[in-house]
């Protein structure tokens, strides 16, 4: 089909600016209720990376990209799309301790 473009499940936190310019996650401590889904949609800019980096949801959000899973072309319109990727990555031990604590959430 030449409609298909990639699409992914994005998992991500969303992420407030601090007085030093960098990240860091809008609540704390985290529960598993502050990590979202969203997806790339077919008019999402910029390019995905991995796991640290920001983008910008379609309401003006900032998020913190956590995990990334596969999605079936056909269950895309069961995730919101996200808007734009930015190209600012967050601090490495901002996204240690993100990541350490979903990972810890998603095991119990």
């Amino acid at each position: 089909m030449a409609d298909k473009y990639p699409t992914a499940e994005l998992i991500g936190v969303v992420v407030q600016q601090n007085n030093d310019g960098g990240y860091k996650p809008q609540k704390g401590p985290l529960t598993l209720s502050d990590f979202h889904s969203w997806r790339i949609g077919k008019h999402t800019k910029g390019k995905l990376a991995d796991a640290g980096q920001l983008f910008l949801t379609e309401n003006g959000l900032t998020v913190m990209l956590v995990a990334i899973n596969e999605l079936a072309f056909k269950k895309r319109h069961t995730i919101t799309p996200m808007g734009r990727f930015l190209t600012v990555k967050i601090d490495a031990a901002v996204l240690a301790d993100v990541i350490a604590v979903y990972t810890q959430l998603q095991s119990n």
